[in-house]
């Protein structure tokens, strides 16, 4: 079962920072970029909208159907049985309304169910009005820092319980605007290749400095509210050593430092040579290794999600 449970914290994760991610990549880099090119109307600019619009509803629909995986494993788990049936009366009933957790699930399904809204009736495949793009990303971005709440940072009482759930909420939409960007930066990268129009690719060197700022912000407060989770969360050093907890951790962190390195050599290097063809296929390799980087930590910290802490760990050794 607690595989299980690890298994929908991934996919969920992982889906809701893709919704996230595409949602501001598409209203901060994108669209901007492409009225700096004054192609908004282009057939390359309507076939990558066109593009963006199923990613967002595959990503909607994993997130709603691994967000209900998720409730019915932690029933099992609760309850020691098979997955049971949200049924009145249930573990899994109990769980939904008579817990912070559940109170949690019901009002991010309503975050779901208006980013669905947003999503049908901004017609993601048209440039929508900004007013539009912007309360859509807000509405995904509420849905992703929710998490917060789901986690360790969740039990922290106090002033202190405070500052973590802050740190929990920021980590997790940086982590949503950089991890989540990658896939519509991947396709950007893909389109501008396939496309015979040239305007498309007259947009790579804005969206991709423009990408790149977002990045840069987005790898400070990870690097800030990463110190701030690992303090409370680690431990010593012996124990941070010493536990599965730890040792998950250690691999979470050098896996982001590769992360950030790949980032670096795309922003100093590569961004420069924009828009030559061996660029864009040297970026769109590494964005792509980018993203199976990202996919990979956030599998760690769907597991680590289900230990108990390397700081509680050393206190039951002490």
């Amino acid at each position: 079962m607690i595989a299980l449970l690890a298994a929908a914290r991934a996919v969920h994760f992982a889906s809701t920072a893709m919704v996230m991610g595409t949602v501001l990549f598409q209203y901060l880099i994108a669209e901007p970029a492409f009225r700096t090119a004054a192609i908004g109307g282009s057939t390359g600019a309507r076939a990558y909208r066109s593009r963006l619009a199923p990613i967002l509803w595959i990503g909607l629909a994993l997130a709603v159907l691994s967000g209900a995986t998720w409730l019915l494993a932690l029933a099992a788990k609760i309850g020691d049985q098979s997955p049971p049936v949200a049924a009145p009366g249930g573990v899994a009933w109990v769980l939904l309304t008579e817990t912070q957790f559940g109170h949690l699930w019901i009002t991010r399904a309503f975050l779901a169910g208006l980013l669905c809204c947003g999503l049908w009736l901004g017609k993601p495949r048209e440039a929508g009005s900004r007013f539009g793009q912007g309360l859509t990303t807000v509405t995904a971005m509420c849905l992703l820092g929710s998490l917060a709440w789901s986690g360790h940072a969740a039990g922290s009482p106090g002033v202190i319980g405070d500052i973590h759930l802050i740190a929990d909420v920021l980590h997790l939409l940086a982590a949503g605007a950089w991890l989540g960007g990658l896939l519509p930066l991947s396709l950007l990268f893909a389109l501008a290749l396939r496309q015979t129009d040239p305007v498309l690719a007259s947009t790579l060197q804005v969206a991709t400095r423009r990408f790149s700022m977002l990045g840069l912000l987005s790898v400070g407060t990870l690097l800030v509210t990463g110190l701030v989770n690992m303090s409370m969360l680690a431990g010593s050093l012996p124990t941070l050593l010493t536990t599965d907890y730890g040792s998950l951790l250690l691999l979470k962190i050098a896996l982001f430092v590769a992360m950030v390195a790949l980032a670096g050599i795309n922003r100093l290097r590569l961004t420069l040579a924009l828009p030559k063809t061996d660029a864009v296929h040297r970026l769109d390799r590494n964005t792509r290794v980018e993203l199976a980087l990202g996919l990979a930590i956030i599998a760690i910290v769907s597991i680590l999600g289900v230990l108990s802490p390397a700081v509680h760990m050393g206190m039951q050794m002490k």
